[in-house]
């Protein structure tokens, strides 16, 4: 029962949002709202967009990325950009999360940090007034680590093999 109050005001907040702009609210937006907020912690559109079709909904990309720019504005999610591409966070408290990124797969995982608020906050930057922040590291993930060492052992082990061919080729010639 929590959760449908919780996702209800998540809904609420986009009509109050959608009214004070004056924009339509469809039938779309609000499934789109419905997948955000059943998301995990961070995606993407194109998740938003798959998830939307496997929900037998008929909605354009377009669609996607301009109600997530809706949904941004109304501070019920926040863009992030990781690795070259944008995602999208619900949390719009101040983060406490740093994003390990897998510059080889793309992978993207969260990790609690609760003293980055305490730093962020705790740095002055003149004039500006700092609202959130946001730390991404950039990396290989396990799965990526372990498959580059499988693939340079698999070409040590070729090398090997292929000096091992060729000395026995020169001895075979030597003795010739």
């Amino acid at each position: 029962m929590h959760e449908d109050k919780t996702k209800e005001g998540f809904r609420l907040k986009l009509t109050q949002y959608l009214e004070s702009s004056r924009c339509r609210k469809t039938p779309e937006r609000y499934t789109i709202a419905d997948i955000v907020y059943d998301a995990a912690r961070s995606f993407n559109a194109e998740y938003v967009f798959e998830e939307a079709r496997t929900r037998g909904v008929t909605v354009s990309l377009a669609t996607v990325y301009n109600t997530l720019a809706l949904m941004t504005s109304a501070n019920m999610i926040r863009r992030i950009n990781v690795n070259g591409r944008s995602c999208y966070e619900k949390d719009t408290a101040p983060s406490s999360y740093i994003h390990l990124c897998c510059t080889e797969c793309g992978k993207l995982k969260d990790v609690k940090n609760a003293q980055l608020p305490e730093l962020a906050a705790a740095k002055r930057f003149g004039k500006f007034s700092a609202s959130y922040a946001s730390v991404t590291i950039y990396g290989l993930c396990s799965s990526c680590v372990r498959a580059k060492r499988r693939a340079e052992l698999k070409a040590n082990i070729l090398a090997r093999e292929k000096r091992i061919q060729e000395n026995r080729k020169k001895k075979i010639d030597t003795r010739k």
